[in-house]
């Protein structure tokens, strides 16, 4: 029985490694065959945002572990059967300036290639930094420029509650220090460069602090005390 099993195994498996050597893997082959999976996928969400009768779109900017902002943005809708659909839009990466007219800019190229109508988006959501709550330059005010006779709802996202925790405790004297000592490694490159070389392998390198934008406090001290 046992013989038998692997027997039929290993003709099983056979067939499928001569199966896969015919499948072809160069870059061309590769490349083209992810430009169809992104196709299809795109297509099938453009199918399913064209059922919305009403959405809601959530965004958020960040900076990557390369220090480059990229702005995130999901789409939630329900259709006339009461089915709820979530998924990610896109993503975009802001290699220049991070102000609310290149945020509103790449929004506005997110809902065209998804060709999400302006009239059925009910909310937005965004964090609380300038360049998206502004009521004139941030995003808010440019998006009311443009569609003046929206009945969009905006919102902040909600803060976590170790944020609200940690606005109890006078933190401000060690985070003063080590703000300090992070900006005189990273100011410098051959500062930042020495410092890196000394950590070698599990240490790559430290983080800015940002205090407002996407709540860095955590992974910055996690970094530093590292």
């Amino acid at each position: 029985m046992g013989s038998s099993l692997n027997n039929a195994c290993s003709k099983f498996v056979m067939f499928y490694v001569q199966t896969r050597k015919t499948v072809s893997l160069s870059r061309k082959t590769v490349t083209s065959r992810i430009e169809a999976i992104d196709k299809n996928l795109t297509s099938q969400l453009e199918s399913k945002i064209g059922q919305f009768k009403f959405c809601s779109i959530a965004m958020d900017e960040s900076a990557d572990i390369n220090d480059t902002a990229q702005l995130v943005l999901f789409i939630r809708g329900v259709d006339e059967n009461f089915e709820i659909t979530e998924k990610l839009a896109c993503i975009c990466s802001l290699k220049g300036t991070t102000k609310g007219c290149d945020i509103f800019r790449e929004f506005q190229k997110g809902l065209l290639t998804l060709t999400v109508p302006i009239t059925n988006i009910c909310n937005i959501t965004t964090d609380g930094a300038p360049n998206m709550t502004g009521k004139k330059s941030g995003f808010l005010g440019l998006f009311n420029q443009s569609y003046p006779g929206n009945n969009g709802v905006f919102l902040h996202c909600v803060i976590h509650q170790d944020a609200l925790c940690k606005s109890a405790l006078n933190m401000k004297p060690v985070l003063d220090a080590v703000v300090k000592l992070v900006n005189t490694i990273r100011s410098r490159w051959l500062t930042r460069r020495q410092f890196r070389d000394f950590l070698q392998s599990e240490y790559s390198d430290v983080l800015y602090y940002t205090k407002v934008k996407w709540l860095s406090q955590d992974v910055f001290s996690s970094e530093f005390g590292s």
